[in-house]
């Protein structure tokens, strides 16, 4: 078993020493605010349309395609689509089936979601077992997986896609093939080396990253080690996050190589000894994080732009922030800090640590039609006359609406 750790110890460290040269020097403790003007040059508002059929208040994932707008709606487990001046388009309710997480296919003008059978509830080692000696059961009765068509010739045409052994576990959808998750110890897997990451095309394991000891009672095994994906606007192109790992990577089709690698304080980093300690008990592990709960878990929100890398972090106590590193200028801004002006209409602060989404052109953020009231007298006192026809406009209709308000941002050529 010590061999094998040392081969494993050896392959994180060969990932790490090839991100020598995209190094990033950060201290997230020293992160300033930034001027709203200094990082965007355009706003523009977009109030959802609000219908007995659009309306939704309990917003679970928001996806941004070229020309829609789409959102899932925990509370009617609906699917919402819109255009990009807010007019309501489309919505798909799931019945039986709990949606999970959207995500958007280029080559396809779709859709991608997986939901799950409201009337199972699958433990964990349960999933395990399943999915390890499927026999001949009929998964999709526990889980369904679908394309929700957007364009013109198959506009919101569904397509059911077969459902493979796999499926109980976290699928993240790429090119017709599927990223498998795997987050722990399996004690129904023989192989002493197991893969945080595989690439399944049907029902064969094409590829598989970062390897992990399948054994009991090490680190990856107390305690959960997530891999996070966030998309690109290229379906062939993700970035892929490992907990503990301060390296951003990207996948291109089956190729991961480092993006970017964070050097942190002491502080933000959990030391080498946590992969290498087979802690006692979960007490012992858990003083461990404890004494290092400002390390850096996991990175989320990747928007890597020209000018401009958008990302949030984890810490071990499960603390988050999200930043904004300006390229230019090598300076890190916490988005909390960020000072709203004239650019950005005055809107709350808030806001900026919400940008998650974008295209080609611009990021995107939001804002419920309640918070905006609450603003709006503030928002009119900053302007010593009358504010912009179309802010003035949009406040003048609070109360017509119910939907959240989209913010599209354009970042400043001239960001620094």
């Amino acid at each position: 078993m010590r061999y094998v750790l040392t081969l494993v110890c050896l392959f994180l460290l060969r990932l790490t020493a090839a991100t020598q040269d995209q190094a990033l020097y950060i201290v997230p403790d020293n992160a300033l605010g930034i001027k709203a003007a200094n990082l965007f040059s355009e706003i523009r508002l977009i109030p959802l349309e609000t219908t007995a059929a659009s309306y939704f208040n309990n917003m679970a994932d928001f996806v941004v395609t070229p020309d829609r707008l789409v959102f899932m709606d925990n509370e009617s487990n609906s699917i919402l689509v819109f255009n990009k001046e807010g007019k309501f388009l489309h919505k798909f309710k799931k019945k039986k089936y709990k949606l999970g997480q959207l995500q958007y296919s280029h080559a396809k003008n779709a859709i991608f979601f997986t939901s799950s059978n409201k009337n199972y509830t699958i433990p964990f080692s349960k999933v395990m077992q399943m999915t390890q000696k499927p026999g001949n059961r009929d998964f999709s009765k526990y889980k369904n997986i679908e394309l929700l068509y957007l364009g013109d010739k198959e506009q919101y045409r569904i397509e059911k896609l077969p459902v493979p052994y796999y499926a109980l576990n976290n699928l993240y959808y790429m090119n017709g093939r599927y990223l498998l998750r795997n987050s722990r110890y399996n004690k129904y897997v023989k192989d002493t080396v197991l893969y945080h990451l595989d690439i399944m095309n049907g029902d064969k394991k094409t590829a598989s990253y970062f390897p992990f000891l399948n054994v009991p009672k090490l680190p990856t095994d107390f305690d959960e080690i997530n891999i996070n994906i966030d998309r690109t606007l290229n379906d062939s192109t993700l970035y892929i996050k490992k907990d503990y790992d301060n390296t951003i990577y990207t996948l291109v089709n089956d190729s991961i190589k480092p993006a970017f690698k964070f050097i942190f304080p002491a502080a933000n980093t959990m030391p080498a000894s946590f992969y290498t300690t087979a802690f006692r008990n979960n007490i012992d592990f858990t003083s461990y994080k404890t004494k290092y709960n400002k390390a850096v878990r996991s990175f989320f929100n990747i928007i890597d732009l020209e000018k401009v890398l958008f990302f949030g972090m984890n810490d071990n106590a499960w603390g988050y922030k999200r930043y904004v590193f300006i390229k230019n200028s090598s300076s890190l801004y916490d988005l909390s800090k960020t000072t709203s002006d004239s650019t950005t209409c005055y809107l709350p602060a808030g806001i900026f640590s919400k940008i998650s989404n974008y295209d080609s052109n611009y990021v995107y953020t939001f804002i419920s039609p309640g918070d905006l009231l609450k603003e709006k007298a503030s928002i009119l006192s900053r302007y010593n006359d009358a504010p912009p026809p179309f802010l003035k406009q949009l406040l003048d209709q609070i109360g017509t609406f119910n939907n959240p308000v989209i913010i599209q941002l354009k970042i400043n050529p001239a960001a620094k």
